[in-house]
């Protein structure tokens, strides 16, 4: 990768970082569903914006409208929030670590409904080592007690299911349409999907909760975490491909760790740490460079 791909890889992964310690405040103003409607909403609205002055316009297709939405559903509306649930309970760290199964669940779904993602050894070695270093992040007595924590756990992996999912179906149902598009596209239509369950759910959003604190929350998450972040991943996608962005789910949960550290003095376990060294080698494993580059320096000694 180019030095400016580098670059672009560590500020994505600091602002991805850094929306699991947005949500664990976010979530202290307004419940989980009413948090990831603003997210959404003022995230779309900031690309549309963006669209607007740049005088492009989005697909009239009901084709990629119907599409989009099950893409909003997958990527968006279920995911953040069983996140933003589960981060009621569990620490930004933990969460981003635990949303690291992402990869690792996407490589069993993609060997299933993608014919040209075929699950080779390497990859089925790794997963099963990443899956080992779930089950060390969680605690190997998790399943023996249920409780609230254990529960905000389970609610992330489900999360990072429901990610992996939505990449399975963006390959294989929205590839003719540009990506830019689907992401303004997805959290458009997320906005509209998510208002009745909001609804329903919490009532018809506070305003009072719009203090200066929570604005910079919204701001972090929403513009940053959310608009600028899918800017930036297209960027490195174009730059340095698919596989070097697998990179980002290794170097996220460093600097959501970081910052629970800095600005929480909220600190991860031993067993919770040496979890996640297990679960970042399951997932250099599946990226198969690591692996070529180690036989490549065998093969030329």
């Amino acid at each position: 990768m180019s030095n400016k791909a580098w670059l672009l890889l560590l500020f994505l992964s600091l602002i991805w970082g850094s929306s699991f310690y947005f949500i664990g405040e976010g979530v202290k103003s307004v419940p989980p569903l009413t948090l990831v409607f603003y997210r959404i909403f003022f995230a779309g609205l900031a690309l549309y914006l963006v669209f607007l002055w740049l005088r492009r316009r989005l697909p009239k297709k009901l084709d990629f409208w119907i599409k989009v939405a099950v893409m909003a559903l997958l990527n968006n509306i279920i995911p953040f929030t069983l996140i933003a649930w589960g981060q009621q309970t569990i620490s930004g760290g933990l969460a981003s670590i635990l949303n690291s199964n992402t990869a690792f669940a996407a490589v069993f779904l993609a060997a299933i409904f993608i014919p040209s993602e075929k699950l080779g050894i390497r990859r089925i070695i790794g997963t099963l080592i990443g899956i080992c270093g779930v089950t060390l992040v969680t605690g190997f007595d998790v399943l023996k007690e249920i409780t609230l924590t254990s529960l905000s756990q389970l609610a992330v992996l489900l999360a990072s299911i429901s990610y992996a999912l939505g990449s399975v179906w963006g390959q294989t149902q929205l590839f003719v349409y540009d990506p830019k598009d689907i992401a303004c596209g997805t959290l458009l239509i997320g906005s509209l999907i998510s208002v009745p369950f909001v609804i329903l759910t919490n009532g018809i959003p506070n305003l009072a909760a719009f203090d200066l604190k929570f604005i910079l929350i919204l701001f972090g998450l929403s513009i940053a975490g959310t608009a600028v972040a899918y800017i930036v991943y297209f960027r490195i996608l174009e730059l340095a491909g698919a596989a070097n962005l697998m990179l980002v789910t290794i170097i996220v949960p460093v600097f959501a760790i970081l910052l629970d550290v800095i600005l929480l003095q909220k600190w991860i376990s031993l067993q919770i740490f040496l979890g996640f060294i297990v679960i970042s080698f399951g997932l250099l494993l599946i990226d198969g460079r690591l692996l070529w580059a180690i036989l490549k320096k065998l093969k030329s000694k």
